[in-house]
């Protein structure tokens, strides 16, 4: 299997910003909107992103307005943004001038996600999507075909028997993966990840 995209997500210590970056992960993501699980100050922010070199940069917004992520990337530098829902295409052209990465939540109607992605696509780098035992294997069709035409970089929440079938069956363009608390400063766990990036070690 070959190595897919990572994408870190809502990282809160240099225990995990190191972990991911010495993994050679695409992305490292921080949670930029005060008042929200897993915010993280954007000063901490610039002083992990000294200390680990290789990913870029992503700033998580979720429905923050355009005008003020847009400050925020140019202010703090980041090298690509993350939003979450359905902005309108002119807010997305907004931010022409970094990388979005889109975050979509299943609609009523799950096939409708292919016309959303039909009408974002020009503007998005890569889509996120979560997986739960809800939408696999339910839908295991429409995310085989939604991988065929579009980025996506899919956070599965499965066991890693089950994150390595839908990686070989739909063949995402990679994976969101989340990082953790530490147990102690600069102390803890990644046995869980680990088995997760041993599925695309080379032989």
């Amino acid at each position: 299997m070959g190595y897919p995209i990572i994408k870190a997500a809502c990282i809160t210590n240099l225990t995990d910003a190191r972990y991911f970056a010495a993994k050679s992960v695409a992305f490292l993501g921080f949670n930029l909107v005060e008042g929200t699980e897993g915010y993280l100050d954007p000063m901490y922010m610039k002083a992990m992103r000294a200390w680990v070199e290789g990913p870029q940069i992503v700033g998580e917004f979720a429905h923050t307005p355009i005008t003020v992520v847009a400050e925020a990337a140019r202010f703090f530098e980041l090298d690509a943004v993350q939003l979450a829902g359905l902005p309108d295409t002119q807010d997305l052209a907004v931010l022409a001038d970094w990388p979005v990465l889109l975050q979509l939540e299943w609609p009523p109607i799950p096939a409708a996600l292919l016309e959303i992605c039909a009408e974002k696509a020009p503007f998005v780098q890569y889509f996120i999507l979560e997986i739960t035992a809800a939408h696999w294997p339910a839908h295991a069709d429409l995310l085989q075909h939604l991988c065929a035409k579009y980025p996506f970089l899919l956070h599965i929440h499965l066991d890693t028997e089950t994150v390595q079938t839908i990686m070989e069956q739909v063949q995402p363009a990679g994976l969101n993966l989340q990082g953790g608390e530490e147990e102690q400063v600069g102390i803890k766990s990644f046995d869980t990840l680990d088995t997760i990036f041993d599925l695309f070690e080379e032989d």
